[in-house]
C-alpha cells in the first residue's frame, strides 16, 4: 500500500475516533494527530522532490555521457555537431532514463533542457548539461519548487601521431616480410581508419633508414651539410666527371636509396629534434662489387676512403649499393591506408642492423622541426608541435624487433664518422663490442624522447637457440641485457617494453598482432576519452 494511502487510512481512524469520544482530552489528540498527519506529508514530498532530483540527475549524468563521447566521435571524423544536435540527443537520453516516471517525464520538454560547452582550452573541453523542473508537492498544497540539475564531462580530443619501425634486415625472409606486412597494415587500420585525428608514419630500417622521396629531389642538397656532398676521402672519385653524392650516376643515386646521418657520437642523439636543413652526413659503401645486392658499380683509381683522407695509397676502388639502406623509404605521417600498404609492399630483406639509428628516424618523423617543405613536405601543418606537458598531442613510437641470430647491434661504422671510431670505443672504425656503451647509447635517446613525452613501445621476438660453427647464439639474452637495459629509461611501464619468446615473426605474428592492437587501444584512450566531473 502507497505511503499517501496509508496516511489517508490513518487519518479517517481518527475523524471517526474524535467523533465518538467526549471530554477535553479529544481535543488534544486531534491537534496532536494533526501534527502527525503533517509531520509525514512532509517527509513523503520530501522523498518524492528528493527521488525525482536523483532520478534526473541520472538522466542527465547519461545525457553528457553521451555528448561528450559524440564530440570525440565528431572529431574524429571531422563532422560538425552544434548546439541543436546537442540539444536533441540530450533530451532523447534524458526521456530515456526516466522511464515509466510520466507524471516527470511529462515536464521536462526540449525547452528544459541546456547544453552549454565551457571555455576553449585546447584538447580539452566541458560540456554541462542542465534540466530546469518544478517539484510539485502531492500531499500537502503548498507553492511548487523550481529546482536545477546539471551534469558536466570533460572531453579530450589530442592529435594522435605514431611511428612504426619495422626491420629490413636480412633476418627477414620471403614469409616474415609477409608476416610483417599483415601486422603493419593491421596497425594501421585500427589506428587511422576511424581517426582522421591520427597519422602514422613507416619507418623501415635496417642499417640506416632510407629518406628518397621523388617528390622532393632536392632532399640531398637541402639536408646536405657542408662539404658533405663532396666529402674528401672521395676526391680522386670526384676528378673523375662525377660531380658529388648527388650525382644521378652513382649507385645509391640511381636506384633511388638516400641515407643520412647526424649526431652520432654518445649524447647528440641523432640531434632528432633540430631542423634537418644543411645539417646531415650521406652514407656510402665502398665496397667490392662481390658484395652488392645489385649489379651495379662505381669504379676509379683512388686512396681507401675507410681512412677519410684525400691521398694514400692508390688502387681500384668501388661504390656500390648500400645494402644496409633499405629498398623502401621512411613514409612520413599519413592517414591514407591505402599509401601505407603501398610502402608496405615496397619492402624487402635488407643487412645488418641499428635500432637506435632506427630509433631516431622514427622520432625524426614526428618531430615538428621536420614541418614544411623544408621538412617531410607534408599537409595538415604535420608533424604538430609537441605536447611540452600539455593534452593537445599524443606522440608514440613503436620499434619492432627480432633479435634471434642477432650478434652484434648498433655496433658497426654506422654508428661512427667517416674514419673515426663509435664514440667511447678504441681502435678500430668498424665497430664496437663495449656493451655499455651500446646501452648508455640507447638510455640516452629514450632520455631524449622522455623530454618531449615521446611514448615508446617495444614489441621484440627473439630466442636464444640460434647456433653457428661455435655453438648456440644467446642472441635474444644478449638484446634484453644490452639495448633492454638502455630502453628501460623510455618505458613509461615496464609493459611497454614486450618480449615474446618465437624464432622469428611468423611464429610470434599472432602475439605481436595482439600486442599491437592493444597499443592502439591505449593510444586512442590517452589522446580521446571523456571524464564525467561533476
Amino acid at each position: 500500500m502507497a505511503i499517501g494511502q496509508r496516511l489517508n487510512k490513518l487519518r479517517r481512524s481518527i475523524t471517526q475516533f474524535c467523533r465518538q469520544e467526549k471530554g477535553a482530552g479529544t481535543a488534544f489528540l486531534v491537534f496532536g494527530t494533526m501534527a502527525l498527519l503533517v509531520s509525514g506529508a512532509l517527509v513523503v514530498d520530501t522523498l518524492n522532490a528528493t527521488g525525482d532530483a536523483a532520478q534526473i540527475k541520472r538522466a542527465t549524468d547519461a545525457a553528457a555521457w553521451a555528448i561528450g563521447n559524440q564530440v570525440v566521435v565528431s572529431h574524429s571524423e571531422n563532422q560538425s555537431f552544434n548546439e541543436q544536435d546537442m540539444t536533441e540527443l540530450a533530451y532523447m537520453y534524458i526521456a530515456h532514463n526516466l522511464g515509466m516516471n510520466t507524471q516527470l517525464s511529462s515536464q521536462i520538454t526540449r525547452e528544459n533542457i541546456s547544453v552549454t560547452r565551457g571555455e576553449d582550452n585546447g584538447a580539452i573541453q566541458t560540456y554541462t548539461v542542465s534540466v530546469s523542473f518544478n517539484t510539485a508537492p502531492e500531499l500537502l498544497k503548498f507553492n511548487s519548487v523550481r529546482q536545477d540539475i546539471f551534469s558536466e564531462v570533460e572531453v579530450r580530443t589530442a592529435s594522435l601521431e605514431v611511428a612504426l619501425a619495422i626491420p629490413n634486415t636480412l633476418t627477414e625472409n620471403a614469409a616474415n616480410m609477409a608476416a610483417l606486412r599483415r601486422m603493419g597494415n593491421s596497425f594501421a587500420e585500427d589506428l587511422v581508419s576511424s581517426n582522421d585525428n591520427a597519422w602514422l608514419s613507416l619507418v623501415p630500417y635496417s642499417q640506416s633508414v632510407n629518406v628518397y622521396d621523388p617528390e622532393h629531389v632536392n632532399r640531398i642538397r637541402n639536408w646536405a651539410k657542408p662539404g658533405a656532398l663532396n666529402p674528401v676521402e672521395l676526391t680522386t672519385l670526384f676528378q673523375t666527371g662525377y660531380s658529388g653524392l648527388a650525382d644521378r650516376r652513382l649507385p645509391d643515386r640511381r636506384f633511388n636509396r638516400l641515407c643520412m646521418y647526424r649526431g652520432l657520437n654518445r649524447g647528440e642523439n641523432y640531434f632528432w629534434d633540430e631542423a634537418p636543413g644543411g645539417q646531415f652526413g650521406i652514407y656510402y659503401r665502398a665496397d667490392l662489387p662481390v658484395n652488392s645486392p645489385i649489379n651495379y658499380n662505381v669504379s676509379w683509381i683512388g686512396p681507401n676512403p675507410i681512412f677519410g683522407q684525400a691521398g694514400g695509397a692508390n688502387d681500384t676502388r668501388f661504390l656500390i649499393v648500400d645494402h644496409g639502406c633499405p629498398v623502401a623509404p621512411l613514409l612520413p605521417l599519413s592517414n591514407d591506408l591505402n599509401k601505407i600498404s603501398e610502402r608496405l609492399g615496397e619492402m624487402t630483406a635488407g643487412f645488418n642492423v641499428n635500432f637506435s639509428i632506427a630509433m631516431g628516424w622514427a622520432a625524426m618523423s614526428l618531430a615538428p622541426e621536420f614541418r614544411g617543405e623544408e621538412g617531410w613536405g607534408l599537409p595538415d601543418n604535420l608533424p604538430k608541435d609537441f605536447s611540452e606537458g600539455k593534452s593537445d598531442r599524443v606522440k608514440a613510437i613503436v620499434l619492432l624487433v627480432n633479435s634471434t641470430d642477432m650478434r652484434w647491434f648498433d655496433s658497426d661504422a654506422y654508428n661512427a664518422y667517416t674514419a673515426r671510431p663509435i664514440d667511447g670505443c678504441q681502435g678500430s672504425t668498424d665497430g664496437c663490442n663495449d656493451e655499455t656503451l651500446i646501452t648508455q647509447r640507447f638510455a640516452e635517446l629514450c632520455d631524449s624522447f622522455r623530454e618531449r613525452d615521446l611514448r615508446f613501445f617495444l614489441i621484440a621476438t627473439g630466442t636464444d637457440d640460434a647456433e653457428d660453427e661455435n655453438g648456440q647464439v644467446p642472441s635474444a639474452s644478449a638484446f634484453r641485457r644490452i639495448a633492454g637495459t638502455g630502453l628501460r629509461n623510455c618505458a613509461v611501464k615496464s609493459s611497454d617494453l614486450s618480449y615474446f619468446n618465437g624464432a622469428n615473426f611468423v611464429e610470434s605474428e599472432n602475439k605481436m598482432t595482439e600486442r599491437l592492437a592493444s597499443i592502439v587501444e591505449e593510444l586512442q584512450q590517452q589522446s580521446s576519452f571523456v571524464r564525467l566531473i561533476k
